[in-house]
């Protein structure tokens, strides 16, 4: 007898009346009008024509700051400078208690919606890491249903927060997956270059993953993409497989 089998279901590729066969947590058969009566299952779902398809996956997110709207304020302006203004005023009021009961009220949402993976950022600018404590506990919590990866992430700058690449490094070391980086929100252009030389080696040196925030802005001299590309290029020559570069984040609003 099968674990689970799901009938009647329409598949990505169009096809319809396809029935899904699952033992030992894996798909065994994909078959077209597999009931339950040529395959018995100790559990079986009729989709009902509905679309099954594999986990959605968002690739970038902020969980520390989730279901915060109107917290202190409501963002006038629309804009991601405004937001990012905005969130440096709700720091000081956040407790891990309510940061973790946001999350985890919008992991919730997430999964029932079919999102099972999620990379998010995480703001490392403070010394005191609160929002990190409260999304490592957030994904130990979910671990059983919904892959939770979290980012380190300078929002206010590594090199513009005192103390910024130490509280990173501090946030790698309790367990955050990936190496984060916001090279256009340090004070010149030549501190962004050296903050995405800075966090690449990093990365290479603890053998993670890079995720930079790169080019937000419609500064044409702005070029953070650049750096980002050489610095893989040269690394990666030096530290391979360690050094596993992920695509940059080209976002020219404030919409993630």
């Amino acid at each position: 007898m099968l674990d689970l089998l799901i009938h009647n279901a329409t598949l990505p590729d169009g096809r319809t009346h396809m029935g899904v066969a699952v033992q030992h947590g894996r798909i065994v058969e994909v078959s077209p009008g597999l009931s339950p009566e040529q395959a018995p299952a100790a559990e079986v779902v009729d989709a009902q024509g509905q679309l099954l398809s594999t986990p959605f996956a968002d690739a970038h997110f902020h969980m520390d700051a989730t279901l915060s709207y109107g917290l202190p304020r409501v963002n006038q302006s629309g804009t991601l400078l405004e937001g990012i203004a905005l969130w440096g005023e709700l720091k000081p009021l956040l407790t891990e208690e309510a940061l973790v009961e946001r999350a985890l009220a919008y992991c919730d949402w997430a999964v029932a919606k079919g999102l099972l993976a999620i990379r998010s950022h995480v703001d490392t600018s403070d010394p005191s890491l609160l929002p990190v404590r409260a999304m490592l506990a957030v994904k130990k919590r979910v671990a059983p249903y919904l892959d939770l990866q979290l980012v380190a992430f300078p929002q206010d700058g590594v090199l513009r927060t005192p103390g910024g690449l130490d509280n990173l490094k501090r946030a790698m070391a309790l367990g955050v997956d990936v190496v984060g980086g916001i090279p256009h929100f340090e004070r010149t252009m030549h501190d962004g270059a050296e903050s995405v030389r800075l966090l690449c080696e990093l990365a290479a040196e603890l053998g993670t993953r890079v995720d930079m925030h790169c080019d937000e802005s419609d500064d044409p001299h702005s070029r953070h993409v650049e750096t980002l590309a050489f610095h893989t290029q040269r690394l990666v020559s030096v530290h391979p497989p360690y050094f596993q570069p992920m695509p940059s984040k080209m976002i020219a609003t404030g919409v993630n």
